[in-house]
């Protein structure tokens, strides 16, 4: 098979074909929760936490890592007041 034999559109439709298989697995790769990804060769250490992070802040407006006070222990135990002594007359 020659170029003669592929005329422009079918050279477009493959052209088109192949870049969004390779625009689905960049996607695919961005998406994924793996701190290391390696393909054909290339090898990508991320940082998983932070992707999260940034995806709770977008859908929720707070990433959840911030230190929440602590809540002071509520006493829940009933003590009986001192009985009160009259003074004798």
């Amino acid at each position: 098979m020659a170029m003669a034999d592929f005329n422009m559109s079918e050279l477009g439709v493959f052209i088109g074909i192949c870049s969004s298989a390779f625009v689905g697995v960049i996607i695919a790769s961005q998406k994924s929760k793996c701190s290391k990804i390696g393909c054909c060769g290339c090898m990508i250490e991320r940082d998983v936490a932070a992707v999260i992070a940034e995806e709770k802040l977008q859908m929720t407006g707070k990433t959840g890592l911030t230190p929440k006070p602590k809540e002071k222990e509520i006493k829940l135990e009933l003590t009986e007041p001192e009985p009160e002594t009259s003074p004798e007359i």
